[in-house]
């Protein structure tokens, strides 16, 4: 005879769920990022003169490097709803 259901044991229960975590989530991102600005800020003081300056300039760059790719991924587009042509 041909069975076409299979007979099979219920599923055993999964057990409770995981504890929730209750530590709030860091971002570690711009942590790095900070530490990396406030060391070439700190390399900039130590290497004085020529050097000096341009681990300045090097740190700013980086700064404003990342505060533009921080605010290009934004949604700056809502006041072009409203404008009129």
């Amino acid at each position: 005879m041909l069975l076409l259901i299979e007979d099979r044991p219920e599923r055993p229960d999964d057990g409770p769920p995981p504890p929730r975590r209750t530590l709030p989530h860091v971002p570690w991102r711009p942590f790095a990022w900070f530490a990396a600005f406030c060391w070439l800020m700190y390399a900039a003081g130590a290497l004085g003169g020529l050097a000096g300056y341009a681990t300045l300039l090097v740190a700013l760059a980086l700064g404003c490097w990342r505060l533009d790719r921080w605010l290009s991924g934004q949604y700056w587009g809502g006041l072009r709803e409203t404008q009129r042509f």
